[in-house]
């Protein structure tokens, strides 16, 4: 069977670290290329911390460091003044936050990140493809908005686009606003009405795949340099969760590694449940409602539908295509 291509593009902290080893060691994904942004952490941290990822599994994907900042958001401060602040709290002298600087849990990188940037990356890998290119996006936005304004013919190079972003019912940046879609809602915009085939992936979906520590125990007892890992960065991510943003759907002890999910339905979309076909737009006003994802629920929409929405996920299949691919035998030898 062929590998499906996929390029990844992300903002790496916690949970993108499971997804980029969740795609690398899957046996249905050819991983072309990453891509970096701006994000959970500044986009040379979020570089960093993808090759260290990369180092771990001894695996020479190219990195490509992508856009320092947003499209427009940032240059006007007063749009940041809605967010919610509390992503870190002290516990016992220690700081706890959903995303340190740097993946402490693994050691600086040795390999480099590529000469050209990821925007031209994604420009030159689309058009010298053969349109056979799914994209899995787990961070803002801002690399694919910009390739798509410079260069709008790889909007039909695209073979499929899954994006881990927004929320309809659930929220975790604002009251109205999921921290990817809110970080660069201009980006969002561009790419969810850019007439790709696109499925969203979001915290409606991933709130409901989470993970919980007698999981995370059985990673750490893989014994494995990525089972370790797993369990090192689920369970800085319970705490997280278990002290800022426990979870409605979910037990105490657990944590929604939201990236993964999005990989998880590269591989099979069988992962995600109730998926509807939907108008989505964003909101760009600057207020409340800033970086909102706005699902349009009727069957009669203003605007035609752009976006299949995925509300539900199956947590059982997902936690065990984890166990699955993070704990294959052979990974020490790659």
């Amino acid at each position: 069977m062929d590998k499906k291509k996929i390029i990844l593009d992300v903002d790496t902290g916690s949970d993108d670290a499971i997804a980029i080893m969740t795609a690398v060691l899957s046996d249905e994904l050819d991983v072309l290329g990453i891509t970096t942004v701006n994000g959970n952490r500044p986009v040379m941290n979020t570089t960093e911390n993808t090759l260290r990822v990369l180092d771990l599994l001894r695996s020479d994907i190219p990195v490509y460091r992508g856009c320092e900042e947003p499209m427009v958001a940032g240059l006007m401060p007063e749009r940041q003044l809605f967010r919610k602040t509390n992503d870190k709290k002290e516990l016992g002298g220690k700081t706890v936050t959903y995303h340190y600087e740097f993946l402490e849990e693994l050691p600086p990188s040795v390999s480099k990140a590529q000469d050209i940037s990821a925007v031209q990356y994604l420009i030159k890998a689309l058009n010298d493809s053969d349109g056979d290119i799914t994209i899995i996006a787990v961070g803002p936005l801002t690399n694919l908005g910009v390739a798509m304004r410079a260069d709008p013919g790889i909007i039909n190079k695209i073979k499929k686009l899954i994006i881990m972003g927004g929320g309809c019912r659930q929220t975790n940046t604002t009251s109205a606003a999921e921290f990817n879609i809110w970080k660069d809602p201009e980006a969002a915009q561009i790419v969810l009405t850019s007439g790709c085939e696109i499925l969203l992936v979001p915290l409606d979906a991933t709130h409901r795949a989470y993970v919980g520590s007698e999981e995370s125990m059985k990673f750490r007892q893989m014994g494995t340099p990525v089972g370790i890992a797993t369990a090192d960065l689920l369970d800085a991510r319970i705490q997280a969760y278990d002290l800022m943003q426990p979870i409605e759907c979910a037990p105490y002890g657990s944590t929604p590694p939201h990236d993964a999910l999005a990989v998880c339905a590269a591989i099979d979309e069988t992962v995600l449940r109730d998926v509807r076909l939907c108008r989505v737009d964003v909101d760009c006003g600057g207020s409340w409602a800033d970086g909102m994802t706005i699902v349009d629920p009727r069957v009669l929409t203003d605007q035609p539908e752009n976006v299949h929405v995925a509300f539900n996920a199956d947590r059982e299949k997902f936690v065990s295509m984890l166990f699955d691919i993070l704990g294959k035998k052979n990974q020490e030898d790659r």
